[in-house]
């Protein structure tokens, strides 16, 4: 009787004050997400082509576009302004903003090409391999020098300005991001 329910990331997502989560671990949590969504890819590719049905394929990769999206911006609006490191992590930190961008050049790419053709693959792996050069980087470089010198209360308020950010950016979200493709297109045209 006495047990608490614990929610989960989504309902503990609506409610940011009632339940505040640390802001590296809100992050990290993406970054397995991404590499589960990327790694998902491959398991749709490999369906695709025995039923040659482009749906599986264009719903995991609008699922990895639209996270890499809200995930990118979130860095950069709320993380990255904390970021007061020496002159070496500065550039480190300029180096992930670039990443960011290369990774949402080619997810524009990839939104231009049909589901499943060469150049809509080509562009997809650059997403993939951008973003898991990203991750790394981040994790063994930005996160430590930005983050873990906060405090665990700076850090939680971190946490649910990033989930309040999310949430806004899941209802407000261009529909590029929302879908991975222009004007929320399928890419199955």
């Amino acid at each position: 009787m006495g047990q608490r329910l614990r929610l989960s990331g989504h309902a503990a997502a609506a409610w940011p004050d009632r339940h505040p989560a640390d802001v590296i671990d809100l992050i990290m949590a993406d970054h397995r997400r991404i590499r589960r969504l990327s790694e998902s890819l491959e398991v749709a590719a490999r369906h695709h082509a025995d039923s040659g049905q482009d749906w599986m394929l264009a719903h995991v990769w609008q699922r990895l576009a639209g996270l890499l999206g809200a995930h990118t911006r979130a860095e950069e609006e709320i993380c990255y302004p904390l970021c007061r490191c020496s002159r070496p992590d500065a550039g480190r930190r300029r180096g992930a903003i670039d990443d960011h961008e290369d990774i949402r050049e080619a997810i524009g790419e990839a939104s231009l090409q049909r589901v499943g053709s060469p150049l809509w693959w080509r562009a997809v792996r650059a997403v993939v391999a951008a973003s898991a050069g990203h991750l790394g980087r981040e994790e063994r470089d930005v996160l430590p020098c930005c983050l873990a010198r906060l405090t665990v209360s700076q850090r939680r308020e971190l946490g649910r300005q990033w989930l309040r950010f999310i949430a806004a950016w899941r209802l407000d979200a261009q529909p590029e991001f929302r879908s991975g493709l222009p004007g929320g297109r399928t890419g199955l045209s």
